[in-house]
């Protein structure tokens, strides 16, 4: 059955029904029914329609339910059970092999990204820097600003996706970073700026600050920030994708 999403982007309402359906970005198909426009000033703005289905499972073919049923199911009282040999008793595959998978999954994450991207009309090279622990994906595009929205909505949507896909195709978690001119760097420098300026609130009226929800790398931004100020603490409160930072004033 076909469920109806929307967003401001393309990103925003994929990522809106992935969380819906408490699915993979590989177990579902969408299809754009009306794409996102600006407007001006306001005026005319549309937000963007997708459908989106869940795969079915590929039932088993009757070759495969018929050696199924042959498979003659061994009498545990007549199986030998042989000695375990302590040198194969946990095999990790080889470092060159789990690198390799890595490497591709790295690989099919960047045509994933490029062909959402596609999809919402932004022409972009993607550079990739492949790492143990992160990987990044950085953007070129003349349409910086569609690509990194109102508050980095869209490149934050785009990132939620890249992160659910990559978990997915790897053992290990690697944390993914998406940026675009250097948005991430920029950004950090401003909610550095906002959390000492609540900060300063907070301790002048005597009462928390509530700041408006913000991905979890983010909320890392505010709390590092004021993380030594002896005045005020910080913690966040709420549910995703709706969770917020509060600084509260120390009462000495």
């Amino acid at each position: 059955m076909k469920t109806r999403y929307t967003g401001k982007t393309i990103a925003e309402a994929v990522a809106t029904g992935l969380q819906a359906l408490n699915k993979q970005p590989e177990q579902v198909e969408y299809q754009v029914i009306v794409t996102p426009k600006k407007g001006f000033l306001g005026i005319g703005r549309r937000d963007a329609v997708i459908t989106m289905t869940v795969k079915e499972e590929p039932a088993p073919t009757p070759t495969q339910a018929a050696k199924s049923e042959a498979t003659p199911t061994p009498d545990p009282a007549k199986v030998e059970t042989p000695e375990a040999d302590p040198t194969q008793a946990s095999v990790e595959p080889p470092v060159s092999s789990a690198r390799q998978q890595r490497d591709q999954a790295f690989r099919e994450l960047g045509y994933y990204l490029a062909d959402i991207t596609k999809q919402m009309g932004i022409t972009t090279t993607i550079n990739v820097t492949p790492g143990s622990h992160v990987v990044r994906y950085d953007f070129t595009t003349p349409t910086e600003g569609l690509l990194i929205g109102k508050h980095g909505k869209v490149i934050n949507s785009l990132q939620l996706l890249a992160q659910v896909f990559l978990d997915k195709h790897l053992r290990h978690h690697v944390r993914v970073e998406l940026n675009v001119a250097d948005y991430r760097q920029r950004r950090a420098e401003t909610l550095e700026r906002l959390a000492k300026r609540v900060a300063r609130n907070a301790i002048a009226q005597g009462e928390s600050q509530y700041l408006d929800p913000m991905p979890s790398f983010e909320r890392k931004v505010i709390h590092g920030a004021l993380a030594h100020n002896d005045h005020v603490k910080t913690y966040s409160r709420g549910r995703e994708p709706y969770r917020s930072v509060v600084v509260e004033p120390v009462h000495r």
